[in-house]
This record gives structure tokens, C-alpha cells and sequence, in this order.
């Protein structure tokens, strides 16, 4: 008799994608629809209503006031609630829109908690060995910290799925980094998979380092392990340790349409911020332990 239980590794797979009220960047929801497909996990919608809205809304100075600033009306905290509702349910509609044409399953989650405090709660509340969070707001240079704080309290198996503010595209050339040849296998499997859902002939992989020769040494590695692979570019380049302009100038250069790279390393270093970055960073961005 055959086994027909569920491979629990793919029970295990799914992005993660926390919506706040608001209007969700179309990049940012390409790009975990993309990395869905490539991971061929499930797409989960979680939407996080921060009660510090409604504790506002219950305060007797909380008022709406009209766009002409001629009428105001007290501002009740059932109308905010109907509202956070009405803007989550239009949220949700449009991701599993999306989520159906690209043959992505999709659930929902609602969570009335500290946005924080809501992704550590789902992500504990279930084996999250093979999970990818996914913002749709761009990252902003005060960040760091939080993604810090997000690879050093969730699970080892979480990945983190950003876009910039003036990330506009999710096609084009897919680019791996690797700075540390210890990180090649996981960056190398990454980049496959998102190249391998998209329509694009090739992919890069670029072996960066603190010099050139070591950054060749790297180069000669990859060659060495992937032998005759035609679908891989292999580049490398010099990147000076805490110079986040020159890593900025080079993602520039690369032009790619998604980046994938280990947290910790030149993209996002352990120590840095992320103002070069979000400056230059016009592509999602998918980091891995």
C-alpha cells in the first residue's frame, strides 16, 4: 500500500506576506507571487490591524476632519474598524486575483496585534522550517534594525522578501551574491529557483570580495563546481568591507530585476544601515540565513 500522507517539507513552504492597511506596492506583490511559484509554496495573506488605531479612534479629541478642513465629526472606533476591514478585504481580493493567475494556492490570516508581535506569533505557531515574510512597504534607511531583529527572534528556516522605495520592476536579469563562498550552495539554489520560474534565458551569479584576488579565487571556485552550466553568468568583483556606496554602485551596475544575497553579508551587513541601498535598490530583494 502506498503512503499517502503529505510530504511534510511541503507542508512546511510558504510566503508570508504581511499587508498593512494601506495601498501595497505592485512590486513587492510580484515579487512574492514569483517567489511562491519558484518555491512552489503557498502564498499566505496577512493582514495586521494595529489596535493603536482603535485606541486612538476611542480618544474624545479623535476627530475626521474633510478634505476642505470646514467640517469635522467625532471619529468612532466602530467606523475605524469597518474601514481596516473594508481596506483588508479589497487587499486580499487583489492578492488572490493575482495569486490565481500565476496558479498560486493563497489563504487568509487577519492578526490584531503589534505588527512585530504578529509575525513572531504565526511564525511560532507553526513549523516555519521553509518560510519566506515578504513586506509590500519598501524598506527605508531606519530599517536595519528591524530586520535584524526579525533573522535574530524568527526561525532558522525564515527568509526575508524587501523591495526599495524606487524599486519599480520585477523582470530582468536575475542576480546572486555571494561573499562568502561558505553561502554559495544556499545562494546558488535560491537564484536557481526564482530564474527557473521567470522567462529569462540566463542568470548571474557575482563573487564578491575584499580583493581582487580573493575574488577571483572565488570565481575559479564556482567554475570548478558548476562546470558547463551555460544558463550561469559568473562575474566577481571587489567590494571594500562598511562601504555601502560602493555596494550600492554596484548593484547599479548589475541592473538586475531581482537580487538574492545572504543577511549579514555586503548587501545588508550585520552592523550596517540601509541608506546606500534603499537608494540604489530598484529590484526586490530576497535575503537568506
Amino acid at each position: 500500500m502506498s503512503d499517502t500522507r503529505p510530504d511534510p517539507d511541503k507542508r512546511r513552504r510558504r510566503v508570508l506576506l504581511q499587508l498593512r492597511l494601506g495601498r501595497p506596492r505592485p512590486v513587492a506583490l510580484a515579487a512574492a507571487i514569483l517567489v511562491a511559484r519558484a518555491f512552489r509554496s503557498e502564498l499566505e495573506s496577512l493582514i495586521v490591524e494595529d489596535p493603536t488605531l482603535l485606541d486612538i479612534a476611542g480618544l474624545p479629541f479623535a476627530q475626521e476632519i474633510s478634505f476642505t478642513g470646514r467640517r469635522s465629526r467625532l471619529l468612532p472606533p466602530e467606523a475605524i474598524e469597518r474601514q481596516m476591514r473594508s481596506a483588508a478585504a479589497e487587499m486580499m481580493r487583489q492578492v488572490e486575483m493575482l495569486a490565481r493567475e500565476a496558479e498560486v494556492p493563497v489563504r487568509r490570516t487577519v492578526i490584531r496585534s503589534e505588527p512585530m508581535a504578529a509575525l513572531a506569533s504565526i511564525c511560532h505557531a507553526e513549523d516555519c522550517q521553509a518560510q519566506i515574510i515578504a513586506f509590500t512597504e519598501p524598506l527605508s534607511s531606519a530599517d536595519a534594525p528591524l530586520l535584524h531583529r526579525l533573522f535574530a527572534s524568527l526561525p532558522g528556516g525564515t527568509g526575508l522578501l524587501a523591495v526599495g522605495p524606487t524599486a519599480h520592476r520585477s523582470t530582468g536579469p536575475i542576480v546572486g551574491v555571494v561573499d562568502d563562498i561558505d553561502h554559495f550552495d544556499a545562494v546558488l539554489r535560491a537564484t536557481r529557483h526564482i530564474f527557473e520560474a521567470t522567462e529569462e534565458s540566463r542568470f548571474a551569479l557575482l563573487m564578491a570580495a575584499e580583493s581582487d584576488a580573493e575574488a577571483e579565487v572565488m570565481e575559479q571556485q564556482a567554475r570548478l563546481a558548476l562546470g558547463s552550466d551555460d544558463a550561469i553568468d559568473i562575474v566577481h568583483a571587489r567590494v571594500l568591507p562598511n562601504a555601502p556606496a560602493m555596494v550600492a554602485e554596484l548593484l547599479r551596475r548589475l541592473n538586475a530585476g531581482f537580487i538574492v544575497s545572504h543577511f549579514g553579508g555586503i548587501i545588508v551587513p550585520p552592523d550596517g544601515d540601509l541608506r546606500e541601498l534603499t537608494a540604489v535598490l530598484q529590484s526586490p530583494l530576497l535575503l537568506i540565513r
